[in-house]
């Protein structure tokens, strides 16, 4: 069984490894990279924890950096999955949870922790594996309704059931058997998993034809998606003539909370062909960035036109579909450039 297990283990490794080099060879430069290739990492680094209990240094750092990696799961879901719409990237926050992941891991290396379930360091650590994990696993399923990269949807799925359940696998296992102190059977799972889990992505990154990495990073979707935009068949044509319809003729988009499923019902098109519609020929990788540029091109006329000076802006985002003035100024800024208020100023001035 111990040679399965080392033989497992090794397999595991190649596998990161060769993920690694792949994804940074390419894309290192993006931020997203660094911080899955840091998971991968941080997953190698559990794995290899049985392996040098009898080597202080290695043991040390191994544990350090495992200690981590609940944090550095929720920084990989809010880089991975974050969009032009809500431009959503590394806080305070993420670095906050990785320094306090960091400092218990220290801290349980320095200091003798009591294995006991409900000794104080080691349910302070626990606790703080689980809220991080949960943190990632909302930013994992944040604006999935909106999202209309089919690949991406399913990353999102097999990210939280892949790396946020092991997580919260290893937490109960902590809970039931103590800080660390796990049965030989235990590792054997662990290292299994991992293993399996690295095959998968070689053969995603390394082998399959889909290139999963570039479709799913936002950062790259100008490159990608403008590319090559097929020539609708017939079928694809008449419903986009529908949907052309319903937002420049019916205005559609300013209905309130509109998603995409109640624009499906409304045009009688099936969800995911809808999804697939504004993606490939349109070009868009988000309904929310899609609808905004309806709605915030309405916004805009309405603030530049001197016989509305007086209407409020809040007035104005209401009638172009927002539900608050929030979401419309971060949405107006980001397409704009300018606040609504400087915007109107600007064109009022000028119109003077």
């Amino acid at each position: 069984m111990e040679q399965l297990f080392l033989v497992a283990a090794g397999i595991g490794l190649g596998a990161i490894g060769l993920v690694i080099g792949r994804i940074m060879s390419e894309y290192g430069n993006i931020v997203t990279t660094r911080v899955f290739s840091l998971l991968l990492l941080g997953a190698a680094s559990y794995m290899l924890q049985p392996f040098v209990e009898t080597l202080p240094v290695l043991n040390v750092s191994f544990k350090v950096f495992s200690a981590a990696t609940p944090a550095i799961f929720w920084m990989c879901a809010s880089t991975l999955f974050n969009t032009h719409e809500t431009n959503y990237k590394i806080h305070k926050g993420h670095y906050a949870g990785l320094l306090l992941c960091l400092g218990l891991g220290i801290n349980s290396c320095v200091f003798t922790i009591d294995s006991s379930p409900f000794s104080l360091p080691h349910t302070v650590m626990l606790l703080c594996t689980i809220v991080l994990v949960i943190l990632g696993m909302v930013d994992i399923f944040r604006n999935w309704q909106s999202d209309l990269v089919d690949c991406r949807r399913k990353l999102r799925i097999g990210l939280a059931f892949t790396s946020g359940g092991f997580l919260l696998f290893v937490v109960a296992s902590e809970f039931v058997f103590g800080h660390g102190a796990f049965p030989d059977y235990l590792n054997y799972i662990n290292v299994t998993f991992i293993s399996g889990y690295a095959l998968f992505l070689g053969y995603v990154i390394l082998i399959s034809r889909f290139n999963v990495v570039a479709e799913s990073i936002e950062e790259l979707s100008e490159t990608l998606v403008i590319k090559d935009i097929p020539s609708p068949s017939v079928a694809d044509k008449e419903w986009l003539d529908k949907l052309t319809h319903a937002m420049d003729s019916e205005l559609y988009y300013r209905q309130n909370e509109l998603t995409i499923r109640l624009l499906s019902d409304h045009l009688h098109i099936p969800e995911h062909q809808l999804r697939r519609l504004i993606n490939q020929h349109l070009g868009y990788r988000n309904f929310n960035d899609y609808l905004n540029r309806y709605r915030i091109k309405d916004a805009a006329q309405k603030l530049s036109d001197p016989k509305l000076i007086r209407t409020p802006i809040l007035t104005i985002a209401i009638e172009s579909g927002y539900a608050s003035l929030t979401t419309f100024n971060k949405a107006f800024k980001t397409l704009k450039e300018m606040t609504p208020t400087e915007f109107r100023r600007m064109h009022t001035i000028d119109a003077d």
